[in-house]
């Protein structure tokens, strides 16, 4: 039985990440609300395991909210020292889903392998249950994407 039984691709998405982010709810919340407010759409959230105090936050956004994806969090960090947004955009995310993953040992190292075999490196990961979110850089979404759908059908 194949696992993953939808493969799709999504266009100019940008990762915005921050390390030496407070490893606060109330800064996560803050956050995430004027984000909210500011009317962008974020997509993928990943965060590290706190490190002491801190830790490492990353999300994607669409390219075209970059702009204001800066301003709102430019008017958030106020007295948060070192907290400095990195921003790379031009991004794929390919979309892996799959209702039988959760009974499938392996899903993502055979996925890790076949963009391994094509030499392409991830920007970001996020998984649930049933999908797994990968972000490449824009030259290798078409290469990722060929990769993918020929391994896994």
């Amino acid at each position: 039985m194949k696992v993953i039984s939808k493969i799709s691709l999504t266009e100019n998405v940008a990762i915005v990440s921050f390390e030496k982010v407070p490893a606060r709810i109330g800064f996560l919340s803050d956050l995430f609300d004027r984000v909210a407010r500011a009317g962008i759409n974020v997509d993928m959230i990943s965060q590290t395991a706190p490190k002491g105090e801190q830790n490492t936050l990353a999300f994607t956004v669409s390219d075209g909210d970059v702009p204001r994806i800066l301003s709102t969090v430019t008017a958030l960090k106020g007295g948060e020292s070192g907290m400095m947004p990195l921003v790379s955009s031009g991004n794929i995310k390919i979309s892996l889903y799959g209702e039988e993953m959760p009974s499938k040992v392996g899903v993502a190292a055979e996925v890790f392998s076949i963009l391994k075999e094509a030499g392409i490196d991830l920007l970001l990961i996020t998984t649930s249950d049933v999908d797994i979110s990968l972000v490449v850089s824009g030259p290798n979404g078409d290469a990722a994407l060929c990769a993918l759908e020929s391994a896994l059908g």
